[in-house]
């Protein structure tokens, strides 16, 4: 595969990658050439230099490597003592350091390496500073592909154990690529290190790997590569030894017991990703072949997905999104691998609306083996277009979803249930705010305050308010109702509501009365952004928004991250008191610090306030309670008309209020407003 293809990030952080799988493994898988100065020299650097080189070496590449060793003040003592040059002092420590290592990972990989200097795919040197030069402490790697394409990348990483595994230190280096404007500092790269190839330096002695080191190396050279065990080129990552909590083991046996079919209802926060994903572990153990699919409604949940499928599964995972450009042609392969059973099983990430295009269908019906769908946020998947994707070839489904009923569409809600199976286990907000996890002593989610705040209608949003339903009472007893039209209408109505003049003054009367207010998720309608940011600057409080605007591309400005996970780090950081959403952060974005929540506009489905509360009860450290604020309009005007208003809001109002810490006191307010009514 030409490197175009791998979606090489420009920044690379043991913090936040795996820099061993995200990056070194599948960029020498497909290189030809690589040519890498490092800083230290022993057995296990050589090692792990060895990550990832079965398909290198199957691709005939060729590696020149030059190192160095650090040596200690004793190591300098001891040279000057015995009057031993420093080359045989390392090839004296390399020899003694090889004798002491039993662990076959790293005696294979060292095999493999004999293997290519006898086959002279693998040449090393060794940099020794020159007297009073401190430390060679060069980290440059520069990579080729079979097409010229080109990367060089460098920064604080060694071709080290600890700098490829994550184990120790915190690792990072930037990556230059030859077809994105990176060609001068690759050329740059490559001088530098035929500078020190040909020994050129002049601070620095290069010289050929001691004989007797590569004597050594050449001893453990198998005749055949092949006869080696390195079909795992990498450490096996153990899975994450995940306590399941008693109600997701017992989601689970309910999903096996209904022919692994089903669909599980529980509240965000309580663990479904975690769920599926050992269902699908379970399921992996007891077919050994199986094509997974994961479908979720937005590209930036696959990044989710993908990041906690990490610490499950070590097979091959392809995106098919409109993230991955080459996702048709990697899909058709993927298919072939596995009719040809080269592979045996693989994990599709996807969207529905991938999930339900043509092309993606026809793939999936063509290939006729153990196929296992699991669908995030089931209830998406519920409309017209994308119910195509619920195909009978799935033999194995699972649906997950805070609420999998659709609103307004019990035919969807139906087909949806009908193809799952319908929902095998539920564990609802009111469970994980009652029930303790006996690992914590605490209740699974963070409990709630809840704040409602009545606001009216000034008489000019009223007449508005009038107007719209005389429109849609029209259109909707009219002979050629145009639904198209009275959907707008009834939208622009509840923009009225919404976006209520009096809901300013009571958010600028929060802001005077929270002066500490921090980790706070502030929803509103897209008029109302600019105002509220403002407001929130008056005060002084650091804020950005978060709308469907932010980019998702990893930006060279934010070291590698891309916009939306640059303002979710600095949120969780606390350097962004506030982020100021409309839609975005309803489903899946996970901000585990927020705290605090302050909703100016809402639609009527409920589903919304469901997930926007969900955004907020999140366990985490430090966190003891969340905070709901709620600006709802209780129009004072009695008639039918606003009756209607009244109604809606009362829904959203029981619907936070029965779960809230708070509870009776709420729902005591709620009951004398209606009284008043």
């Amino acid at each position: 595969m030409s490197f175009k293809n791998l979606n090489i990030k420009i920044k690379y952080d043991s913090d936040t990658d795996d820099l061993l799988n995200d990056f070194y493994i599948p960029i020498l898988a497909n290189a030809k050439k690589y040519y890498r100065l490092t800083g230290y020299f022993s057995s296990k650097v050589l090692a792990i230099a060895a990550q990832g080189m079965i398909n290198f070496i199957h691709n005939n590449g060729k590696m020149l490597l030059i190192c160095s060793h650090k040596f200690s003040a004793d190591d300098l003592k001891i040279i000057k003592e015995t009057n031993e040059n420093p080359q045989s002092y390392i090839a004296n420590n390399f020899i003694k350091e090889l004798d002491e290592l039993t662990d076959k990972f790293f005696l294979n990989h060292l095999s493999a390496l004999g293997w290519m200097i006898v086959k002279e795919k693998l040449k090393i040197k060794i940099a020794i500073p020159k007297e009073n030069a401190g430390i060679f402490h060069m980290k440059i790697g520069i990579l080729e592909d079979f097409e010229g394409n080109k990367i060089s990348f460098s920064g604080s990483d060694n071709e080290t154990a600890a700098g490829w595994l994550n184990d120790i230190n915190v690792e990072e280096f930037k990556v230059f690529k030859s077809w994105e404007n990176g060609e001068e500092y690759i050329k740059q790269d490559l001088k530098d290190f035929n500078k020190y190839w040909e020994d050129n330096a002049n601070r620095t002695d290069v010289f050929d790997i001691p004989e007797a080191v590569k004597s050594r190396l050449i001893e453990l050279a198998p005749e055949d590569i092949n006869s080696l065990n390195l079909e795992k080129y990498y450490p096996k990552k153990h899975l994450h030894d995940i306590k399941l909590r008693e109600y997701q083991n017992e989601a689970i046996t309910n999903w096996f017991n209904n022919d692994c079919k089903g669909i599980f209802e529980m509240a965000t926060g309580t663990g479904k990703t975690f769920t599926a994903l050992s269902c699908f572990e379970r399921l992996l153990d007891e077919k050994k072949e199986l094509l997974t699919i994961i479908a979720c409604p937005q590209s930036h949940l696959i990044d989710q997905w993908n990041k906690s499928l990490k610490n499950f599964y070590e097979g091959e995972v392809i995106i098919c999104s409109s993230k991955n450009y080459h996702w048709k042609d990697e899909l058709k392969s993927l298919i072939i691998n596995l009719k040809l059973n080269l592979i045996k099983n693989a994990i599709i990430l996807t969207t529905h609306k991938t999930l339900s295009s043509e092309n993606f269908i026809k793939n999936m019906e063509y290939y006729k083996g153990n196929k296992f769908l699991i669908v995030d946020e089931v209830h998406g998947i519920g409309s017209e277009k994308q119910l195509d994707a619920l195909i009978p070839s799935y033999n194995y489904r699972l649906g997950l979803s805070a609420t999998p009923s659709r609103w307004f569409d019990e035919e969807g809600t139906e087909i949806i249930k009908n193809y799952f199976n319908d929902v095998v286990f539920e564990f609802n907000i009111k469970n994980a705010l009652e029930q303790i996890n006996p690992d914590t002593g605490k209740s699974y989610l963070t409990p709630y305050l809840y704040h409602p705040i009545m606001v009216d209608l000034n008489s000019d949003e009223l007449e508005s308010y009038k107007y719209y339903t005389q429109q849609i009472v029209y259109e909707y007893n009219s002979k050629n109702k145009d639904i198209k039209k009275l959907e707008n209408l009834i939208f622009q109505r509840r923009k009225i509501v919404n976006n209520a003049e009096s809901k300013y003054y009571e958010f600028s009367k929060l802001l005077n009365q929270n002066h500490d207010l921090d980790h706070c998720l502030i929803f509103c309608s897209e008029r109302q952004m600019e105002r509220i940011q403002k407001t929130l600057n008056k005060h002084e409080i650091p804020q950005h928004r978060f709308t469907s605007k932010e980019s998702t591309i990893p930006s060279k400005k934010l070291n590698g991250l891309n916009e939306r996970e640059y303002i979710i780090k600095k949120f969780n950081q606390g350097y962004y008191k506030a982020i100021v959403a409309i839609k975005c952060l309803d489903e899946g974005v996970d901000l585990p610090s927020a705290e605090t929540g302050i909703i100016l506009s809402s639609t009527q489905n409920p589903r919304e306030h469901i997930q926007r509360r969900g955004r907020l009860l999140r366990r985490f450290p430090g966190k003891e309670r969340a905070i709901i604020y709620d600006i709802l309009v209780f129009p004072k005007d009695k008639s039918n008309l606003t009756l209607e208003i009244t109604k809606k809001e009362i829904e959203r109002y029981e619907e936070f209020a029965k779960n809230a810490e708070n509870s009776f006191e709420c729902l005591n307010i709620l009951r004398k407003k209606i009284e008043e009514i």
